[in-house]
């Protein structure tokens, strides 16, 4: 399934109702922030900030500049302002448009839910009035945006990522030099989401991302379409490859799929050991499911 070429994989009214939707759905955090890298929402750390948060007694290396006087005379003790501290987060968005991401059996392509996840994702994000940066990769070809906290800044990544397929870009990403690029370009602190089916990504990359988890705080999306976890008993198949070339399958081969399931749950193994080694988030996504029930957690 792939659309036709001058076709967006989400229309700007399909954008709007994202919005819509995601605005909706928002709800306060329900347990306290447990990661360094948090965001706009109310923080659990306590230090210097704008809002004061409550009044205690003075302890010795406190500022005396936040002696509250009044509240001193008040109680006949020494007491001392303590405030919220303020934690703002850059989000960090990559959506992977390479060849592989443009397949799909039920409901829309891969690309269509990388470009649904990073939708959302943007505007909770500027929702909670934080910015968002982004970088989309359309094979080797990268495409870099700054960080904005507008939604007309935030407008030209979505876009990148909604535009139709290009048939001239056939070649899939540079995974280690993608994840070198990041370490030397993103500030320490930024919440980067990876969003792609991750094909390439594999444990050879361990260090470098371990490296770039220790800098921030990393959350893989992958897009996974049903076929791929389960070959369907569809008979012969006539496949096109990234690369131009046809491919002859025939799914009604009960060995076939055996082996074909068997290969799959042995790179989702992988992948999530992976994940676990280098304290890196990996959160699926299904294409022919709806994908805010599925981003719950994360947003």
């Amino acid at each position: 399934m792939m659309p036709t070429s001058n076709t967006p994989l989400l229309t700007l009214a399909e954008l709007e109702q994202l919005q819509r939707q995601t605005l909706l759905r928002r709800h306060a955090p329900r347990r306290a922030v447990a990661s360094p890298w948090s965001g706009a929402a109310r923080s659990i750390f306590r230090g210097r900030g704008m809002e004061l948060d409550d009044l205690r007694a003075y302890q010795a290396g406190d500022d005396v500049r936040h002696m509250d006087w009044r509240a001193t005379a008040r109680s006949g003790r020494p007491m001392t302002k303590v405030f919220r501290e303020e934690r703002q987060r850059l989000l960090y968005l990559l959506v992977d448009r390479g060849p592989a991401m443009h397949f799909g059996t039920r409901v829309e392509t891969k690309a269509t839910t990388a470009a649904r996840v990073a939708a959302i994702l943007a505007f909770s994000a500027l929702a909670q009035q934080e910015q968002v940066a982004g970088l989309v990769l359309d094979g080797r070809r990268e495409r870099a945006y700054a960080a904005a906290r507008r939604l007309d800044g935030v407008l030209p990544i979505l876009r990148a990522a909604c535009a139709a397929p290009g048939a001239d870009h056939r070649d899939a990403a540079d995974w280690p030099a993608v994840w070198d690029d990041l370490r030397r370009n993103v500030n320490r602190g930024t919440t980067v989401c990876v969003i792609s089916d991750l094909l390439g990504v594999d444990d050879g990359q361990r260090a470098q991302l371990w490296r770039l988890a220790a800098q921030c705080e990393v959350i893989f999306f992958q897009i996974i379409d049903p076929a791929e976890e389960h070959l369907p008993d569809a008979g012969r198949l006539r496949l096109t490859a990234g690369d131009g070339r046809i491919h002859l399958i025939d799914t009604g081969d009960k060995t076939l799929r055996q082996r074909y399931a068997a290969a799959m749950a042995e790179r989702a193994t992988a992948l999530r050991r992976l994940c676990d080694n280098t304290g890196i988030r990996l959160q699926p996504v299904y294409t022919h499911r709806d994908a805010f029930s599925q981003m719950r957690e994360a947003l």
